[in-house]
Parts: C-alpha cells; structure tokens; sequence
C-alpha cells in the first residue's frame, strides 16, 4: 500500500514552501487548476524535511566515525547504527523508506494529472515536470544508496499493482536515475529571481547531484568506471561558469555558510525551513545540542538528543589546529544548566545551532537550512574524477583541493601518489563536511568504508568487524511483512 497510496499534500519551507496542510483534499478531486499543481508540487518538495535528520544524519553521519555512540541501557535506533547492529524493525529505517515513497508517489500523481491541467504559461508546465521527476530520482539515489535493492515504482499504482512489483537490481535504479536527470537538467532555471521560488531546484544543482551520481556509479558497488567522464563533463561545465551565479562559488569564509542569515546565499541545493510555529521548521540543529546547555536553547533542544551520542575523538584530533573549520564546526566544552552551573568538557556540533535564536517555539522549529549540494562538493569531485582517472595526482587536481584547504586557513600539500591524494581528500571531506552526512557516503562509493570502520573499531578497543553487506540497510521488515515472499532481505540480516 505504501508505493501506490494518494498524495497527501503538506506544507514545505519558506515562500513558495510555506502553504499549510489541507486535509480535505484528495488525488482524486483536486487536479483542475494551475495554482492546483502548483501546490501538488510544493507537496513533493515537502517530503525532503525529513532528509535532515532520518538520512544525513541517523543513516549516514552517526554511522561514520565521526560519531562514538555508547548504549544507555535502552534500545536507540543511533546505537545500532553507529555499531553496525541494524535491524529489520529499526524505526528509523521504515520511517525513511516511507517517506521516499512518500516522495515519489507524490511525483508520479503531479506526472499523471499535469498535461489534464490548463497552464497559463507551457514553460511553467515543463519546469514542474522537470522538478518534480528530477525529485523522484533524487529519492531514488537516496533509496539504493541505502538499501540496494528497491521497488522501482515511476507511475501511479493500483494497490494490486503494488504487491507485484518486485525490487529493481541496484543497476536498474541507477540506470532510471540518470536518465531521468539527464532529461530534465537542462529544462530547469539557471536560478530564480523571486523570492518565493527559494528552494527550487536549478539547472546547476541537477547536474551536480548527477554527477555525484555518477561517480557513485564508478566506485563501489556497480564500479562503472566509464561513468567518470560523464561526471567529468557535468563537473567541467559547472566549474567553467563560476560566479554566473551567487552559489556557484566559493563563500570568502567557511563560517559564512552557517546561521540562518546566511540562507540560500551560498549553497546551491538545500531543504528550506522557517520558524515561527508554522510546522515547517527543522529540528536537525536541535539533535546536536546537549540535553543540559544552559543558554536560551536550552527548552527547545531535541528530546531525542542523549550524551551517549557524542562527537568522535578521533574526528576532534584529525583536525589541523590552524583549520578555521573546526570552531566553526565543533565546540569543546560548554556550561551546563545545573544549579549551580557546570563546566562540561563533551563536544559536541554546533555548526548548524544558531545560538543568536531567543524565539523558537519548539526543538522542530529552527529555520536553518540544510545543505544538499555546495560548490566545495563541486569541486571535491572534480579533483576526485581527476585523481581516478590519472596514474599521479594531477597538478589540476591537486591546485582544487588546495583551494578548498586555503578557505580553511591550511597550507597547500603536494601528494606524491595517488594514494596520498585519496588520503588527502579524505581529510577534506570528513572536515568540510563534517554534520552534512556526505563524509560517509563518500566512503562507501570509493571502497574505504569497511576498512576505515574496521581500523576504527579495533582503535577504540570494540571486537567488531564488518563487510561489504554492512554499507547498506536491512529492508523494513514492515515492508518484507506486507506481501510475505515479494521482497527478498539484504543479504547479513
């Protein structure tokens, strides 16, 4: 029932994202006006609120080593991910897989019902096409990233439909993706001027994911080498228009990215929030704070929030002490609301708290934005398509990553071997990149995941190794228990 149920139309972020929830509406009376498939729109960009939190930060950042998670005594869906004990009945794993499909059958009811619709302007009709099945997609890369292989579902379904259609192989689901990204790159504006279109997807920001989904494609698992010259490509043409637009550079400074003044100002994808108690505020800042800071925060901080998910030491002393990241990332120690007041010496992430905030109404009520694609990605992986297809780090290659680390207050390297430039790179993603959850999917597309966790483990002294069938989920067992024999399990669960 989850892949062919009725769109649900629900509010998004900010301007053109900001329209309430009507209950009353269905998919069956409600295509008849522009202004409707407006809104059917907005509904789809709205299921990218939950990214945050269920994918960048539970399933990807807390499963890296950037974090060290110890058990309190309960059952915590962190605990299992961060120590590889994942299990079908995880909460958090069927709340994300229906949230995607959330997305995507919401885009298969804007696709089925749009040419039914009389449009005041056509060129309207093909951008909300394209942003809605480059969504799609986008939910799709998401889908197989974390669980192989997924239902491909690409149009409205009967409920009997849905229980015969069977998982794709992780080769199908990219091959559907790129197309699907490849068809509508170029059908999407360069940028929006009004301020009511923040948050739509650009031109730009589709060819970047799509290169980023290439380069997934390259690594592990499908290993499609020929894929880095279509990431190459993609890449170059972005590079080679720096500056046509604000968020196609980088920001002077890296503290420049974060608080919510600074929206929309430099990053060239992201899930758009608002406060002001309208339900569509974010509460990832609100899972990094402590549950005993003292300072105005202090009623709003996320009851999910437990001091046994702390900032790894072992990311706290793989920084530089002259990189201007890590005050901009992390901080060391913090006063406590105790009566009387303690010193704590816990660190913990505090690059998307904006501590200047005195009127949130609740801990899901921040209105920073998240990042789903910045320039610095853009050039990251151009240097990466450079270094994977040379048998010496390029001199190119190697002049982007020192870019990168100038911004950050570092002094150039020069790696003599690839194998130092990976090592290289791997500091600047796991830095840049700290708390956005890139930094593992990162590793898991270049083949490092499962050594790099297993050299971490026996570090700080926990008997556990992994594989291969670790770096993606176990299917919802809520999903295996719908149609008994439809789904097969990820193999290791």
């Amino acid at each position: 029932m989850i892949l062919s149920g009725v769109v649900i139309l629900s509010s998004c972020k900010k301007s053109f994202l900001q329209q309430l929830p009507t209950s009353s509406i269905t998919s069956g009376n409600f295509y008849h006006t522009q202004l409707d498939i407006q809104q059917a729109v907005t509904g789809t960009y709205s299921s990218l609120r939950d990214w945050p939190v269920d994918i960048y930060w539970y399933l990807s950042e807390i499963r890296s080593n950037n974090y060290y998670v110890t058990s309190d005594g309960a059952q915590r869906d962190w605990y299992n991910f961060n120590n590889f004990q994942a299990t079908a009945e995880d909460q958090t794993l069927h709340d994300t897989w229906q949230s995607l499909y959330q997305m995507i059958n919401r885009a298969n009811e804007v696709l089925a019902n749009i040419n039914g619709v009389p449009f005041d302007n056509p060129a309207l009709k093909t951008q909300y096409k394209a942003e809605v099945r480059f969504l799609r997609a986008f939910a799709y890369f998401q889908l197989v990233r974390l669980w192989g292989n997924v239902p491909l579902v690409d149009r409205v379904i009967t409920p009997a439909e849905g229980v015969q259609i069977k998982q794709s192989s992780p080769a199908d689901v990219y091959k559907f993706i790129t197309a699907e990204m490849n068809a509508v790159k170029d059908s999407l504006p360069a940028q929006y001027n009004a301020a009511s279109d923040l948050g739509r997807v650009t031109s730009w920001a589709a060819k970047g994911i799509l290169a980023n989904v290439y380069l997934t494609m390259a690594g592990y698992p499908l290993g499609q080498k020929d894929k880095l010259d279509s990431a190459k490509a993609l890449l170059q043409a972005i590079i080679s228009n720096e500056g046509a637009t604000p968020v196609l550079s980088l920001a002077p400074h890296y503290s420049d990215l974060w608080g919510y003044k600074n929206n929309n100002k430099h990053f060239m994808m992201e899930v758009q929030y608002a406060s002001g108690g309208l339900g569509i505020g974010s509460s990832f800042p609100s899972q990094n704070i402590p549950p005993n800071l003292s300072v105005s925060l202090v009623n709003v901080r996320s009851l999910l929030f437990d001091l046994s998910v702390q900032v790894s030491p072992d990311l706290i002393s793989s920084f530089d002490t002259s990189d201007l990241r890590f005050n901009a990332t992390i901080d060391t120690s913090y006063t406590t609301s105790d009566n009387p007041p303690q010193h704590s010496n816990t660190p913990f992430f505090k690059k998307f708290v904006d501590f200047g905030l005195t009127n949130l109404t609740s801990y899901n009520d921040w209105p920073e934005d998240f990042p789903l694609l910045r320039y610095a990605d853009v050039l990251l992986m151009y240097a990466e398509v450079l270094n994977d297809e040379a048998g010496t780090p390029p001199t190119q290659a190697i002049s982007i990553l020192n870019r990168v680390r100038a911004r950050a207050g570092l002094q150039p390297v020069n790696p003599a071997t690839t194998a130092n430039f990976v090592t290289a790179m791997n500091n600047e993603y796991r830095h840049e990149f700290a708390d956005e959850g890139q930094y593992w999917f990162y590793l898991v597309r270049t083949g490092q995941a499962v050594q790099i966790m297993n050299n971490w483990f026996q570090a700080t002294g926990r008997s556990k190794t992994i594989s291969n069938n670790n770096l993606v989920y176990p299917i919802p067992q809520t999903e295996i228990d719908i149609y008994p024999g439809l789904y097969k399990q990820n193999p290791g669960y």
